[in-house]
């Protein structure tokens, strides 16, 4: 059973993930918040979180900081969502320990092909909306 976790504020957003990533052999939890995704640290720890880096209670990048400070979370694979085109914070957010991201607003078959790369491809090192689209066939 494959475990995602997505964290966004947004319901739209939400909405989507749900429709795109609810599969058979899938378990999907949603938050809207970063306390509601930290809260998810007391659960069984997922395979993939998918972290909005724009949270209104706390910024996805101090959520994306604790996860990696829990040991059981080491090795979980986290995509950031944003819809900041700031590089800084990208840059943050990958030394802070990211495995990607994806700018919004997003094509949803594009979403649905980075969430399977990462969970396919547990070598994988980064991945983002921009090197993916570029990358040899």
């Amino acid at each position: 059973m494959i475990r995602i976790l997505a964290v966004d504020d947004d319901p739209f957003i939400r909405a989507l993930l749900q429709g795109l990533l609810a599969a058979p052999g899938r378990i999907l939890t949603m938050a809207e918040t970063g306390a509601d995704g930290l809260a998810q640290l007391a659960e069984p720890v997922p395979d993939l979180v998918l972290l909005d880096l724009g949270l209104p209670d706390i910024s996805g990048l101090e959520v994306l900081k604790v996860l990696r400070g829990a040991k059981s979370w080491a090795g979980v694979r986290i995509l950031m969502l944003t819809a900041s085109s700031d590089l800084e914070n990208l840059v943050e957010a990958k030394a802070a320990g990211a495995t990607g991201y994806i700018c919004k607003p997003f094509e949803p078959d594009v979403l649905a092909e980075m969430v399977n790369d990462v969970l396919e491809q547990p070598d994988l090192i980064w991945l983002d909306d921009y090197t993916r689209a570029r990358r040899p066939a």
